[in-house]
């Protein structure tokens, strides 16, 4: 990113032109009556909202020197300035850092601090200790040629020095069991720094704990302190539905997901992971294995005579290396594919041969668990470089009137980020390389801009709302929900407290003439809106936002995606055929930012006007903007977030909520989420 010097200057002569340091035309005029007219008495200041504002907002962060607002990149950091810069003008009060700022707009960041792993190949060590039995040999077996070969008999063998084995020729990072696609497989993050010594080993089979089997490859065995030895097959169940799916798959292609998300995956026939199936990955993590290794079959081992370098966690790139979030880097238990010789070596005077081992991956087959030789130990350094970035949520506050309430917040919310740069040389680009993200997501953006600006206004006049308003622009939604998951697991208010989430995605679009959905996605028609989260999780929330509508910009309001699981008339786009036992639907309730505040308990509601054909592209572009459809949206969150901001009983959960949430909720708050934590300082190189 950084070689775009000469848009950087461009940028910063753009943010001394007067048109763009104010937030619409109309404000440069001595008087304005929308400014100073109050909409109905309920919704505060909500009409001081304009169309022209809006357009401007939007045009600025999608505009080329944002260079499509990838996380972290100098053209985010700019559209972060843009709003802190607004916020500061109008008088909003910061909700960010409030130590070792420098300059007058780092108060309204959250820094959040990124890391970049790559591998230090020259670092990678991995060696074995053999017992002085082992030099005897299993007994021979039948596979791959070379595989698990015997010993020839004789005297017990003195011990041996600890084998050492090549990184990337003898074995290699990552290759997690099962399926991708399923909840089965591993996920691939960036390296991470590991340093285990002399650890006994224990062989589990495909590893999986299947509930509705009763299968428990762990039955009697303690995997603490121990690197578990995993054949790389899957429940036979697990491998079927996923030939099934490839099959489908292979028949029509399907859809993206909504906001950020992917396209809905087949039901897993095992069920719901961490409820109905554990992976081995999860049960080393929850029991206390300090390691992985995984033994590919035969296929994959083929394909690699030996096993290639992986697992670099991303490097160059036009959007630069990839990043991660420290703080959500709990130590993770490190996982390796192990090559033919490394195999057999694991496997050497074992009750099963190395051949029988990769046979069984290969097959899906079940295999006997069993503790290798206590005598046997394994050793393994991952060793990496690492780069530190910084990211930041932006956050303005609208202090609630009521000394009581106040106490409370209702947060409106929006991601900053897209995706980045792209190359321009691809099809259908036509030269352009910028994804710009004018709907995904500078609409949503926009939209909380024009509230935060009215209600300011309304409270400068004494319009104040009893509850506090959050104004949160997250990061890293692109990513994985990074800033909204950061903004509730270290939240820097009392989590608790906060009543309401409205979330917005892509608010910007409807339907023109002539345009026809693809299979799998909705766009809105004109004066519609998708609504996400009330039916599933509060009908109070529901019944206000419908009371909300009818008596102030009437959009038809339509709970299409408002399901967790399909149906007849909800959510039930997807890729002819169906797989057998599949799920389609794009599941957008747990695929925007609102999901991480419903984890927490929070009501929520998702406000989006769906997909379109210009999604993740680089035209995805302010001139199609539907600007007053994207008004009359902005202004019914308003108005909802003004009357949940005033009203005596905010809205309740449901008694009885989807089981998903029910399980997400429990496992935010064994991980400890939601402790007020102070605000990080500014980071190195944030912009101020």
């Amino acid at each position: 990113m950084r070689r775009f010097v000469k848009t950087l200057a461009l940028l910063g002569a753009l943010l001394l032109i007067p048109g763009w340091t104010h937030p619409a035309p109309q404000q440069t005029k001595a008087k304005n009556a929308k400014d100073s007219k109050a909409g109905p008495a309920s919704f505060g200041n909500t009409e001081a909202i304009t169309e022209d504002e809006l357009k401007v907002y939007d045009y600025f962060l999608a505009s080329d020197q944002m260079e499509g607002r990838n996380l972290p990149s100098r053209g985010y950091d700019a559209a972060a300035l843009y709003i802190a810069s607004h916020l500061k003008e109008w008088g909003v009060k910061p909700g960010g850092s409030t130590t070792g700022t420098d300059g007058p707009l780092q108060s309204y960041f959250m820094p959040i601090e990124l890391v970049s792993n790559q591998l230090d190949a020259a670092g990678m060590k991995l060696s074995l200790t053999m017992p002085p039995q082992a030099a005897r040999g299993g007994r021979g077996g039948q596979g791959a040629p070379g595989v698990g070969a015997g010993g020839r008999g004789g005297a017990p063998a003195a011990p041996a020095a600890p084998r050492s084995f090549e990184y990337a020729k003898e074995w290699t990072l990552g290759g997690g069991a099962g399926a991708r696609g399923f909840g089965g497989g591993g996920r691939g993050g960036a390296p991470q720094p590991a340093d285990i010594a002399n650890a006994q080993l224990i062989f589990v089979g495909n590893g999986y704990v299947i509930n509705k089997t009763n299968t428990n490859p762990y039955e009697g065995i303690d995997v603490r302190g121990k690197i578990m030895v995993v054949a790389g097959g899957m429940p036979q169940e697990l491998a079927a539905a996923q030939g099934a799916a490839q099959a489908a798959r292979g028949a029509g292609a399907g859809g993206r997901g909504a906001a950020g998300g992917r396209g809905g995956a087949p039901a897993n026939p095992l069920g719901v992971e961490g409820i109905d199936f554990m992976t081995p990955q999860g049960y080393a993590a929850k029991n206390g294995a300090v390691g992985i290794i995984i033994v590919p079959n035969l296929q994959r081992l083929s394909s690699m005579s030996n096993p290639i370098a992986g697992g670099g966690g991303g490097g160059g790139g036009l959007n630069g290396p990839r990043y991660e979030v420290v703080k959500f880097l709990d130590p993770p238990v490190p996982a390796i594919t192990a090559g033919l010789d490394l195999t057999n070596a694991l496997f050497q005077g074992e009750k099963l041969t190395a051949a029988q081992v990769f046979v069984g991956a290969t097959d899906d087959a079940k295999l006997e668990s069993f503790p290798l030789n206590a005598e046997k130990k394994l050793s393994l350094r991952i060793s990496v470089k690492s780069d530190f970035n910084h990211a930041e949520n932006v956050i303005g506050m609208l202090e609630g009137g009521d000394p009581v309430l106040k106490n409370e917040y209702v947060v409106i919310s929006a991601h900053l980020d897209h995706i980045g740069l792209r190359d321009p040389n691809s099809p259908g680009n036509n030269g352009d390389g910028v994804a710009n993200g004018a709907d995904d997501d500078a609409s949503g953006c926009a939209a909380i801009m024009g509230i935060a600006r009215a209600f300011q206004l309304g409270a400068d006049k004494g319009i104040r709302p009893k509850r506090t308003i959050i104004f949160l622009w997250v990061a890293g939604e692109e990513q994985g929900l990074w800033g909204s998951r950061y903004f509730n697991q270290f939240p820097p208010i009392d989590i608790s407290k906060v009543v309401l989430d409205l979330n917005m995605d892509m608010i910007g679009r409807s339907k023109t003439p002539g345009y026809e959905d693809p299979p799998a996605s909705k766009l809105a028609e004109r004066n519609e809106v998708f609504v996400v989260g009330p039916n599933i999780s509060s009908d109070d929330l529901d019944k206000t936002i419908e009371t909300v509508n009818a008596s102030y910009q009437k959009m038809n309001l339509n709970h299409f995606y408002d399901v967790t699981v399909a149906d007849d008339t909800h959510d039930n786009l997807g890729p002819p055929p169906r797989a057998p036992g599949g799920t389609p639907g794009q599941h957008i309730f747990s695929r925007s930012d609102h999901y991480n505040f419903a984890k927490m308990g929070i009501p929520i509601a998702f406000f989006t006007t769906g997909l379109h054909s210009d999604y993740h592209r680089v035209t995805d572009s302010p001139d199609k903007i539907d600007y007053k459809q994207m008004l009359a949206i902005t202004k019914t969150i308003a108005a909802l977030g003004w009357v949940v901001g005033n009203t005596a009983t905010p809205p309740k959960l449901n008694a009885k909520l989807p089981e998903l949430l029910v399980k997400d909720m429990k496992d935010v708050k064994d991980q400890g989420w939601g402790k007020l934590t102070p605000v990080l300082p500014p980071l190195p190189k944030m912009p101020f």
